[in-house]
């Protein structure tokens, strides 16, 4: 029997930061967290992608929003 409650894969966990505050995201689906990541960076975030057990995933480098007038 499977519980479908139980997550599928392995934890990711995105570490956001703004350079003064920093947040904390967990995903058990590599992809959303690959797609949050980009996201958060897009806003103007630094993000840092590491797994479970602390290893170093990848980098994500905040790009500069644009105002849009």
């Amino acid at each position: 029997m499977v519980d479908e409650a139980r997550p599928s894969g392995p934890m990711v966990l995105l570490r956001i930061s703004d350079g003064t505050y920093h947040m904390h995201r967990a995903f058990y689906d590599f992809e959303q967290a690959y797609r949050s990541a980009g996201a958060f960076s897009g806003a103007g975030f630094e993000v840092t992608m590491v797994s479970a057990t602390g290893q170093f995933l990848m980098r994500f480098e905040p790009r500069a929003v644009r105002a849009e007038f």
